[in-house]
C-alpha cells in the first residue's frame, strides 16, 4: 500500500509548521511519489545501514 501523497503531503507540512502557497503545494505534491521511491533508495544500501550521513554536525569544543 502506497501513501496518498495528497494526504501525506500536507500532513508533514502542517506538522512542520508550514503553509506553502497552492501552487507550491501542488508541485510538492505531485513530485512527492518521485521522491519517496528515491529516499528508499537511500535506505536499501545494506553496507550503510548504519552508518551516520556526512551532513550530521558534531560541535566539539
Amino acid at each position: 500500500m502506497e501513501a496518498d501523497p495528497t494526504i501525506v503531503v500536507p500532513a508533514l507540512l502542517a506538522a512542520a509548521g508550514l503553509t506553502p502557497r497552492p501552487d507550491e503545494l501542488a508541485v510538492m505534491i505531485a513530485d512527492f511519489p518521485a521522491r519517496a521511491e528515491e529516499i528508499a533508495k537511500l535506505y536499501a544500501v545494506p553496507e550503510a545501514r548504519y552508518e551516520e550521513p556526512a551532513l550530521i554536525f558534531h560541535a566539539e569544543l
